[in-house]
């Protein structure tokens, strides 16, 4: 039986939480970040980055080989990066190169990789994307996620092994980057929060853009799930809600959490677009996984706000199931 997890981008957003649930769960876990630092006792990987020569194909394939039979989760990725060559390099090159490594080592169990619902594009007002939508990217970020993928599922037919694709929507929650209205808005409240501010100010040109809004405890759940059910071949699942949230609706939620209204401006400059309306079935994920949706908005928002120590350590604590 497969007890080994080789988990990518580890300390990331989404690969924190993940590695937390398997871990929690039982799992071996060696979680590599960007630098080839490495937990579980593996060594690190050579090279102290993906970029240029270093961490070749060659090098990852001697890392999963002494890490042994094991799934490899790939939670590496770009998110809306200003810098093509950025988007390129996470999304595109390093894919390819993990799929290369994989094939070298020949260890691989099984390949779960994070993808995105901007592969989707954009879904109709009141309609939702499924697995077997077809995929319509209107974006460079939303198009490099989809060549990305792409190399591994090459990969995986080559190799003969199971790949699981699960296409997060819009994560929110504890630990969130530094990019998207998400992160604009706890940095935001979070400032207005400490510093007792009678509002917060918000540049949102496009109010009314409506997603379909995770929390990372939940996609991680998710995730945990699907590394422990591979399928046959190429499975797909969405991580979502099944709901949709304006941007309005998001600032009126942390408004009406933290007491603090919010007043928008509209400055138009350097506005990255992508869908005005998104929304996922996640049908699937529920019926072959067993996988409900457990953090609502509000959740997430009080989780994000902890200002101690002892309130972020426990909204980190990994949901199973």
């Amino acid at each position: 039986m497969v007890s080994t997890a080789v988990v990518f981008g580890a300390r990331g957003f989404i690969g924190r939480q993940l590695t937390a649930a398997l871990a929690s769960a039982g799992w071996r876990c060696a979680g590599v970040d960007r630098y080839g630092r490495a937990t579980g006792g593996f060594g690190e990987v050579e090279g102290p980055y993906y970029d240029g020569d270093d961490w070749s194909s060659v090098a990852l394939g001697r890392f999963l080989r002494r890490c042994g039979h094991a799934v490899v989760v790939n939670a590496v990725g770009a998110s809306w990066s200003v810098d093509p060559a950025v988007v390129r390099r996470d999304n595109v090159l390093w894919p390819a190169r993990l799929a290369e490594a994989c094939e070298a080592a020949g260890t691989s169990a099984s390949i779960v990789h994070i993808g995105s619902s901007h592969e989707y594009g954009g879904t109709v007002p009141g309609g939702s994307a499924c697995e077997r939508s077809a995929l319509a990217p209107v974006t460079a970020y939303g198009r490099s996620k989809v060549e990305g993928a792409s190399h591994l599922v090459r990969g995986a037919f080559r190799m003969g092994r199971p790949l699981t694709l699960v296409r997060a929507f819009n994560v929110i929650g504890p630990g969130h980057g530094s990019q998207g209205i998400w992160a604009t808005a706890v940095g935001l409240y979070r400032a207005a929060v400490e510093t007792a501010a009678p509002r917060v100010v918000a540049e949102v040109p496009l109010p009314g853009t409506a997603r379909d809004l995770i929390d990372v405890r939940d996609v991680a759940a998710l995730v945990r799930l699907a590394v422990e059910r591979p399928g046959s071949a190429v499975t797909v699942y969405n991580a979502a809600s099944g709901t949709v949230t304006s941007i309005g609706q998001l600032f009126d939620a942390f408004a009406e959490h933290t007491g603090i209204p919010y007043r928008f401006t509209r400055n138009a400059v350097g506005l990255r677009r992508g869908p005005t309306w998104q929304r996922a079935d996640i049908a699937r994920a529920r019926t072959q996984l067993g996988w409900t949706r457990r953090f609502t908005l509000d959740d997430s928002i009080a989780a994000a706000l902890a200002l101690d120590e002892e309130a972020r350590d426990g909204a980190a604590r990994p949901v199973l199931s």
